[in-house]
């Protein structure tokens, strides 16, 4: 899920990351929406393959989470597991419950289908554990990308404590040995018949957010740090090495390639952002669709019914182009007036660290 979090006016910003936003959210949309075609022109390959928006969202949200709390612990000596849960919770609750009460309402007067036990399984964040519960993981339509943030909530869960009780020097190996695990146990799930369904579970995605925090703690250190600077220059190269893996369709052992890609080239993005490909990352118009990326995921889900869902319950406002203005106009609402004072006072109330 996309994670704005600090804005241009806080000391610890990296724009790159929102140009990343902004390309993950597009690819989202372009894959929820019907196909599109212009004579021989479509855009047939995000219709397809744009899923892969959600694993660059949790690629830039393991590798920042962890980043901040690392910096947390460098200003102030220790990482507060209150401060961070309260910032969380304001950054992430307030958007996500206003959507829900517009979906109940909707449902409420027969205009779209949401049952009770999928709001409420959305508003706990166990939305992709509900094929345990006889339910499919993803359908009914309206809460289904509710399951990309409940394994961002239980990341949420998992990484604060472990950095708080790990030796420094053993989070690394640590985060290292707990990401083969998650592939390894993905890998071995694939066999499973009801591995489509299966998916979306925590256990199964967990590792996309853990590599990247595990690459955060381990460019903290000086040395480390600048191999990866050197190495990493190339990460352009790493998109188009992931692009073509995906356009391959490669065999279900490779499918954990692109999230390790991902992690690295959004990684090589920040730390060499100088280049041709990282001035388009932190062009203004990227930048200001990544701002309101998380907002935008939440809305394009009761606008973009065309490819999955094949029905339009809002007539011309699912469809191209009503679609895109509808998700966008919901978005600017919420970002302006729910996202950002939410966040402002989830900072009062906690004060993020600021490096001098």
């Amino acid at each position: 899920m996309p994670d704005p979090g600090a804005g241009p006016t806080q000391k610890f910003y990296l724009p790159t990351l929102d140009g990343w936003r902004a390309i993950a959210i597009l690819a989202v949309l372009f894959h929820h929406a019907a196909l599109l075609t212009l004579g021989p022109v479509s855009d047939r390959w995000l219709f397809q393959s744009g899923y892969e928006g959600v694993d660059v969202f949790f690629a830039i949200s393991g590798l920042l989470i962890c980043w901040r709390l690392l910096e947390e612990e460098a200003v102030r000596g220790r990482i507060s597991l209150r401060a961070f849960y309260i910032r969380r919770a304001f950054r992430i609750l307030p958007p996500a419950l206003v959507y829900l009460l517009v979906i109940a309402l909707l449902a409420a007067i027969g205009l779209i289908a949401a049952s009770p036990k999928e709001l409420l399984a959305s508003l706990f964040f166990f939305r992709n554990y509900l094929v345990q519960l006889g339910h499919f993981a993803v359908t009914p339509w309206f809460t289904g990308h509710f399951w990309s943030l409940s394994v961002e909530e239980h990341f949420y869960l998992l990484l604060p404590g472990l950095l708080v009780l790990t030796p420094r020097k053993l989070r690394a190996p640590l985060l290292f040995i707990l990401t083969a695990a998650v592939i390894l146990h993905r890998q071995s799930a694939l066999h499973n018949p009801n591995f489509d369904q299966m998916r979306y579970q925590t256990d199964l995605r967990l590792h996309e957010l853990l590599l990247p925090a595990m690459l955060a703690v381990l460019v903290q250190i000086p040395s480390i740090r600048t191999c990866f600077r050197r190495a990493l220059v190339v990460w352009p190269l790493l998109c188009a090495l992931a692009l073509w893996i995906i356009l391959a369709d490669p065999r279900p052992i490779l499918r954990p390639a692109p999230h390790i890609l991902f992690a690295l080239m959004v990684l090589g993005s920040i730390l060499n952002p100088t280049n041709l490909f990282g001035r388009l990352l932190e062009s203004p118009p990227l930048r200001w669709i990544g701002r309101i990326s998380y907002s935008l995921y939440l809305w394009q889900q009761l606008f973009f019914t065309g490819h999955f869902l094949n029905q339009y319950p809002l007539g011309a406002f699912n469809r191209f182009p009503l679609q895109i203005l509808a998700t966008f106009m919901c978005a600017i609402l919420s970002y302006r007036y729910i996202e950002r004072p939410m966040i402002a006072l989830g900072h009062r109330l906690a004060h993020p660290p600021i490096r001098r």
